[in-house]
């Protein structure tokens, strides 16, 4: 099986950062910065780890994860973001995240949330 993560962040220098960061470990990243892309890649990818940023332009995090759970509810949707403190656990977890990082994250921290998430 593919080990596919989604990365959605309108910053493409976390993008360049994650994608080297998971295909180090074994991981196939797909990336976007547009939320909608990424409804999309969910229909047809099968991707079932996403990490997406909270304040983006067009379609913010919390709608986007939503999202994501309505096409794929078995999807494990964790919040990546330096806004995290700003929404609190509570109002991520009303709108379907599996969890949430802070920016600037802890590589190990990441990295065992979706080691995890692969071996269940």
């Amino acid at each position: 099986m593919q080990r596919k993560v989604l990365f959605v962040d309108d910053e493409k220098i976390i993008l360049d950062v994650l994608v080297a960061l998971f295909q180090s470990h074994g991981y196939t990243p797909v990336c976007t910065t547009n939320g909608n892309q990424a409804v999309e890649i969910i229909k047809f990818e099968g991707i079932r780890v996403c990490f997406v940023d909270l304040r983006m332009p067009s379609i913010d995090g919390m709608e986007l994860c939503r999202q994501i759970k309505q096409v794929e509810p078995l999807a494990r949707v964790f919040a990546l973001s330096a806004y995290v403190d700003a929404y609190g656990p509570e109002k991520l977890k009303q709108a379907g995240f599996d969890g949430q990082f802070t920016k600037p994250f802890k590589i190990k921290e990441l990295m065992d949330t979706v080691d995890k998430c692969f071996e269940a």
